[in-house]
């Protein structure tokens, strides 16, 4: 019997000894401030060493603009004022603050246009504390704006409801020459993005940024004019083009245009597009369903992959790959077995004509 007891201890101890227990440490203690709700409040965990925690939830009794923002029974009112704290933090405290997290509570609603500057930290999370379509409700604070403008590098955005206003965008991630925006290596997660009120663009990759994850994420309704809006799109004219982007696991449907580019100038480049459903659209036909022309400063060279594609399989339907620097489109689920693109059980074999 003892044996027995021995055998189980050890195997206990053994498996005890190969976990690698995650790093966390309490909240740096700040010195309380005269008038300043939760300042001096010990609360939260962090994931990372240098970064800290801030709320939000305007819905709170205790909610203020001059909450410290590190305790979440007196959290702040707004994402802007969070990402202005963080900033401060980081100035006073002279470190990188990376890795830090803006928690925003479920019941929230935001209706303001944030944006994260270069001189925020890196590396950062804005989290939506609900659960799927419970999650925070998120406009810009005027119909036409943008609800998100990243600038800053590494930041993850995940569990919003991004409702945009006629003429508005979710989410713009900004990369400009020089030092004034540098949103590479975003990811964009686990998100609905709606547009049924008129708006205009779900994701808009302004400039070139590079690296840019966007998975697990639904796009729907994007309907400005019956030709404008765009799930997602790559815009302004005057810079790079974005450059190894991965969009992967979504949803596009019932939208006017799901993936392209703004007069076909400026698309992605050496990027892969694998495991999204493509809706062809019953109330709202798509134009553009996955359109990579782009043009000709473009690398092309992009993957399709493991995609799902209703309708019929060509360019004049919405499909469009680069024109002389094309990629490989093989291995999609495409419906239109009729088409020589496409081989007898569904897959497609080259890109669409």
């Amino acid at each position: 019997m003892s044996s027995i007891y021995q055998n189980k201890a050890f195997v206990k101890e053994a498996t005890l000894s190969n976990i690698s227990l995650p790093l966390v440490r309490a909240q740096t203690i700040y010195p309380g401030q005269m008038g300043v709700s939760g300042s001096d409040v010990q609360r939260g965990l962090r994931w990372e060493p240098q970064g800290i925690v801030l709320y939000v939830d305007d819905e709170h009794n205790n909610a203020t603009a001059d909450a410290d923002g590190t305790d979440p029974e007196n959290p702040l009112t707004t994402v802007t004022l969070a990402v202005a704290r963080l900033i401060a933090f980081a100035t006073a405290m002279a470190t990188s603050l990376e890795g830090s997290v803006i928690v925003v509570a479920n019941e929230a609603t935001i209706a303001e246009s944030v944006v994260v500057p270069v001189t925020a930290p890196a590396n950062c999370v804005l989290l939506g504390a609900g659960g799927s379509r419970n999650a925070p409700n998120w406009t810009a604070a005027t119909p036409t704006g943008v609800a998100l403008t990243l600038q800053q590098e590494g930041w993850v955005v995940e569990g919003f409801q991004f409702n945009a206003g006629a003429g508005g965008t979710s989410i713009r991630l900004e990369w400009a020459a020089g030092t004034t925006s540098n949103a590479n290596r975003c990811l964009i997660r686990n998100n609905h993005f709606n547009g049924a009120w008129g708006g205009l663009y779900g994701i808009e990759l302004w400039g070139a940024p590079y690296d840019t994850w966007i998975i697990g994420n639904e796009f729907r309704e994007y309907t400005r004019d019956d030709t404008t809006a765009h799930a997602i799109i790559c815009t302004e004219t005057g810079e790079a083009m974005p450059y190894m982007s991965v969009i992967q696991g979504n949803l596009f449907w019932e939208n006017e245009n799901h993936i392209s580019s703004l007069g076909d100038v400026r698309g992605l480049c050496n990027s892969i597009i694998t495991d999204n459903v493509f809706k062809e659209g019953v109330l709202i036909a798509a134009t553009d369903i996955l359109n990579l022309r782009a043009g000709p400063g473009s690398s092309g060279r992009n993957t399709v992959t493991r995609n799902v594609f209703e309708g019929l399989y060509s360019v004049a339907n919405g499909y469009a790959a680069h024109a002389t620097l094309p990629g490989n489109w093989v291995g999609n689920i495409a419906e239109d077995v009729a088409s020589p693109q496409v081989a007898d059980n569904g897959f497609t074999v080259a890109v669409p004509v």
